[in-house]
């Protein structure tokens, strides 16, 4: 037994001396480290500047970095980039930044109205909002989250004002009249009953049942920590080992 471990010791360490090199490489340069501690403190309206900036681009601009598209992920690495210390400008082709989770505006003739046809604040009741993308977001309201999300808010330490909702609804072909209920797993039960029966019910404690163990260590492990090389081990096995052997179960 004791040679297994010492064995299974010396894998362990040669794997993190081998994933040093690859760790290393996603690090920023030590010239920058300064840079990166004092951009956290600078103004964030002028950081946020130089991503969200709408004006075209001239053969003269300078930048560290250019992304392209404003999807979520997109916005996500500018805003990363940006919290470095970087200079970053976003290239969209749409008429709305955001991607699949943009909106937009129509008038009463069915025309879109881009969002860069409004003034700043400006709301009129001639026009129909849209949202593309989800309305409602699970888990930005705690600190300790496991919304990949969440965290990209919590690496560039902005954030913006969290509404969290206490009743929810919808409208599904079961239910086409709707429902709306208060929030929390007996009522969501109650729903189930309702317009699905028992059997609904307990397909669904069968399969919580069987997510709640992994899920414990899912939620113990940063998205952004998460790779696909050997620096696994020292983003995430070092780091959150419990919740690391957690997920290796399954």
């Amino acid at each position: 037994m004791n040679s297994q471990l010492n064995c299974l010791s010396r894998v362990f360490a040669l794997a993190v001396l081998c994933s040093i090199p690859s760790a290393l490489a996603f690090s920023p340069p030590a010239s920058q480290i300064s840079t990166i501690a004092s951009s956290h403190r600078c103004n964030t309206n002028t950081r946020t500047s130089s991503i969200f900036s709408s004006t075209w681009s001239t053969a003269t601009d300078e930048v560290d970095c250019i992304v392209i598209g404003s999807g979520i992920g997109g916005l996500s690495c500018a805003a990363l980039l940006a919290a470095t210390g970087r200079k970053v400008k976003v290239l969209e082709k749409h008429y709305e930044l955001g991607g699949c989770a943009h909106e937009f505006y129509m008038d009463m003739e069915g025309r879109t109205v881009p969002s860069s046809a409004l003034k700043s604040g400006e709301k009129r009741n001639d026009l129909f909002h849209f949202e593309a993308g989800p309305s409602l977001y699970s888990g930005l309201s705690q600190d300790r989250s496991p919304n990949p999300l969440k965290h990209i808010y919590q690496m560039i330490e902005e954030e913006p004002e969290w509404i969290t909702y206490d009743e929810w609804g919808a409208f599904l072909p079961e239910a086409p009249e709707g429902y709306q209920l208060s929030i929390g797993a007996e009522n969501f039960e109650k729903i189930l009953l309702q317009y699905g029966g028992q059997s609904a019910v307990d397909d669904w404690n069968m399969l919580a049942s069987s997510l709640r163990p992994m899920a414990g260590g899912i939620k113990g492990i940063p998205h952004a920590a998460i790779r696909g090389d050997l620096g696994i081990l020292l983003t995430v096995a070092l780091k959150f080992p419990l919740s690391f052997l957690n997920v290796l179960k399954y």
